[in-house]
């Protein structure tokens, strides 16, 4: 039984990627332990949440401030929120399951300051949305650095 040195969890099986987090586990031993192992540097430990859910955590994010902007006749949030969730999920998730990690990153560093930079500007002119913009903007930063991290 082997464990995955970046983010702890368990790997079955022969496999290239890890299927939690998508660290590049070809090369590594079989049997690294999760408290153990180390990835560039650090301690990697079992706890704490991982490169994916960060990212599940954004595209929801995302969504329901679409959903949040349709509710409130919001219609330009409502496009931005749903064109960012959008672009997030079938470009940035769908690269970093392909094991195309420098892209991922990209696209998730771009969005994050489109978000943040949006948030601002709905806060400058007075939308109750940019506070919110900012908030869903933390994940996605947080899934860039994961990303950055490994």
């Amino acid at each position: 039984m082997s464990f995955c040195p970046n983010c702890g969890k368990k790997i079955e099986g022969e496999i290239t990627f890890c299927p939690s987090c998508g660290f590049k586990l070809q090369g590594e031993q079989e049997g690294s332990s999760p408290t153990s192992s180390t990835a560039k540097g650090r301690i990697v430990s079992g706890g704490g949440l991982n490169t994916r859910t960060y990212m599940i955590i954004s595209i929801a994010g995302l969504g329901a401030l679409a959903l949040l902007s349709l509710m409130m006749s919001d219609s330009l949030g409502f496009i931005i929120s749903a064109a960012l969730c959008a672009i997030i999920y079938f470009l940035g998730m769908k690269k970093f399951e392909e094991g195309d990690k420098d892209s991922a990153k990209r696209i998730f560093l771009i969005i994050a300051v489109l978000t943040g930079v949006l948030g601002f500007a709905f806060i400058v002119i007075g939308n109750f949305f940019g506070a919110v913009d900012i908030i869903v903007a933390i994940p996605i930063f947080m899934a860039w650095n994961e990303m950055e991290k490994s």
